[in-house]
């Protein structure tokens, strides 16, 4: 494994929010000194719009940064569409980490469980618990599939279980609390991925 491993951090707004908590309430750099660990989030961003729009500064951060391990989490906002069927999130989340692993770069891709939203936008939150328990057991599946080898499926166990709150006060981004199991829980998906790059 080479010095100072280059690892993206990729998704919706709570990629974006643990970048602006990353050197203040929580320690820059995961306290891994072997990587070089970089945050691209976008607010409201969705599995299907980036594979459609192929995001131009996306293209960039992978170009100039050329990351060896990229850890996703999107998903979230595609369920906010009451018509939209979990297998078609399922497939796109796939689809998205299937073009990010043709850059040359990357070795080894890591897809995140979808949170749980106590107060999700446009669907209840019956029916987004319901497309999101799919979805999640339809992801280790169709990643084992996939012709791409070093990919596999990331579950934040600590934090689904935690008997305290994680959620915010908006019933969808984390709390602080929340944020912290959310940075412990991914410090130990990007260990798991370096155990994978020979």
């Amino acid at each position: 494994m080479d010095e100072n491993t280059r690892v993206l951090l990729l998704g919706h707004s709570f990629i974006s929010r643990l970048d602006r908590e990353l050197g203040s309430t929580l320690p820059e750099g995961f306290n891994l000194k072997q990587c070089d660990i970089r945050c691209f989030g976008v607010s409201g961003g969705r599995a299907e719009s980036f594979v459609v729009n192929q995001d131009t500064r996306l293209r960039r951060v992978l170009h100039s940064f050329q990351p060896a391990v990229l850890i996703l989490q999107i998903g979230g906002n595609d369920l906010n569409d009451p018509d939209t069927r979990p297998e078609t999130v399922a497939c796109h989340i796939v689809e998205l980490m299937e073009c990010l692993m043709s850059y040359k770069s990357i070795k080894v891709g890591v897809v995140c469980e979808l949170f749980i939203r106590h107060r999700p936008r446009g669907i209840s939150p019956q029916a987004y618990e319901e497309k999101r328990l799919l979805i999640n057991r339809m992801l280790p599946t169709l990643l084992s599939a996939s012709d791409y080898n070093h990919m596999f499926f990331w579950k934040h166990r600590r934090l689904m279980n935690s008997p305290l709150n994680v959620l915010g006060e908006d019933g969808v981004h984390l709390s602080e609390l929340g944020y912290k199991k959310f940075y412990r829980s991914l410090r130990l998906a990007i260990l798991h991925a370096l155990e994978l790059i020979e």
